[in-house]
């Protein structure tokens, strides 16, 4: 027997942190723009349907707590006793024997993913990324500069399950890395290191101290080289696990700061919270994060879960009401960046049968503008990600319209009018997927993809302009 988890709406990622914190073995179905859920089910989740061998639908329903007796029924009649199939993990993935026998999946492939780069003001380009290549993850750290050979760092290549890290260069020159690990036993924690203490053999700082997961961490550095880090942590509802709430921490002189609540307490628990960005406004953070909205008491009614919501923390350290971004889609997965006084919020908005990708500006206490629509009419977007310097900004990611041709684009910020200009596609060889995006100090914007490749999924990093 074989249990497959269809994911609705999400990426990847997401669906990785998902069965990280649940601990399932369990195969998983990306159903990003809902064909699967529109074909078999309309009643709303949770849903759990059986199939027999031939592919013959025996069995569904949604209303789980009355499956068990007819569930047995039908598995009796499939078989008195149900066989067993043999599955290999190869990765994070689990995979079918006969997959893999038929050489249709290699335990020596390359999987590589969720990039995110930065430039340094000596000219140097820092890729931290996730690979699977053992029955786990690692972070690794590959550092390139003009007329020098390439240094590749393990940040985090451990026992442990390591990934997700992002990485930033402050204004003064240092290199920051944060990622998600189970390094202190089961729990997954968020954690922070420096290029310097990585070169130097410095254990690592532990951003967030959760019994249940904390996972996404998100960084942002301002004038003086202080760290915001901002990330979910699971939390129980009724003992059980199904909670998520966004919190902040900072991060200066070796010392980190009391964890600060950023989603909303004064809305029931079932309110859930996840993937939050940060930027920094006048040195002053604001998060966003996507929040599984039901209309509460206080908030707007002109929205539907799940929707993309922001918060600042002002310089005497109270939270101002968190406002709205997004709409009446499904939105998730937001990313934020500030240039100048403006910032940017973009994120992938699920309508009734396609994705499109969506961006407005704000302001450290509400929406700015109207939203716009960059790319439309989509089976699946990926990873959208900002980059600015003082003359001229960008949007990338990676887009699909069949669910299996992927290409990566971009849309240029025009500064004079404070618009985005027209789609143009970067890349369409080898499915770039998890695109992360940044301007070098000659104003080339680079580019960090996981493009596949005869080995596998490897990461290409690489100048465009």
């Amino acid at each position: 027997m074989l249990v497959i988890r269809v994911i609705s709406g999400d990426n990847e990622l997401q669906a990785m942190d998902f069965q990280k914190h649940y601990r399932m073995n369990a195969l998983y179905l990306m159903d990003p723009n809902r064909a699967f859920e529109r074909k078999y089910n309309r009643n709303g989740w949770p849903f759990l349907m059986l199939v027999d061998e031939q592919g013959t639908i025996v069995y569904q329903c949604n209303n789980l707590a009355e499956r068990d007796k007819k569930l047995m029924q039908q598995l009796y009649k499939i078989g008195k006793t149900p066989r067993k199939l043999s599955i290999t993990q190869i990765g994070e993935t689990p995979y079918l024997q006969t997959t893999v026998e038929n050489n249709t999946i290699s335990d020596t492939s390359l999987n590589e993913r969720f990039p995110s780069i930065a430039c340094g003001a000596d000219g140097s380009i820092y890729t931290v990324y996730t690979s699977a290549t053992n029955d786990h993850c690692d972070v690794y750290l590959r550092i390139q500069k003009d007329g020098s050979e390439e240094e590749l760092l393990p940040v985090a290549a451990t026992e442990a399950d390591e990934y997700d890290a992002t990485v930033i260069a402050d204004s003064n020159g240092k290199v920051w890395i944060c990622w998600t690990s189970n390094a202190r036993g089961r729990t997954y924690n968020i954690y922070l290191t420096s290029l310097d203490d990585l070169r130097n053999n410095k254990a690592p700082v532990p951003v967030s101290l959760s019994k249940q997961d904390a996972m996404h961490g998100r960084m942002a550095a301002d004038s003086n080289g202080k760290l915001w880090i901002t990330y979910y942590q699971w939390e129980n509802i009724k003992n059980i696990s199904r909670d998520k709430e966004i919190y902040l921490r900072a991060y200066a002189d070796g010392k980190i700061s009391d964890e600060i609540h950023i989603s909303p307490t004064d809305v029931s628990e079932y309110e859930d919270h996840t993937d939050s960005s940060i930027a920094l406004i006048n040195d002053q953070p604001v998060v966003c994060w996507s929040w599984d909205f039901h209309t509460p008491k206080g908030y707007t009614q002109d929205a539907h879960s799940p929707t993309i919501f922001a918060r600042s923390l002002t310089g005497n350290s109270l939270l101002p009401k968190p406002f709205d971004i997004s709409a009446k889609n499904i939105d998730m997965t937001p990313t934020l960046a500030a240039h100048g006084n403006a910032l940017w919020c973009a994120w992938d908005s699920l309508g009734r049968s396609s994705k499109s990708l969506c961006l407005r500006s704000i302001t450290g206490t509400s929406a700015a503008g109207n939203i716009t629509t960059i790319a439309a009419d989509l089976v699946n977007i990926c990873s959208p990600d900002f980059a600015f310097n003082d003359t001229k900004g960008c949007l990338t990611w990676s887009q699909t319209k069949d669910g299996r041709n992927w290409s990566l684009w971009k849309s240029e910020y025009i500064i004079q009018t404070k618009t985005w200009g027209q789609p143009s596609e970067l890349v369409s060889e080898d499915n770039p997927r998890f695109a992360s995006c940044a301007y070098d100090i000659q104003g080339r914007l680079w580019l960090a993809y996981s493009g596949q490749t005869s080995k596998g999924r490897q990461i290409v990093v690489k100048p465009v302009d």
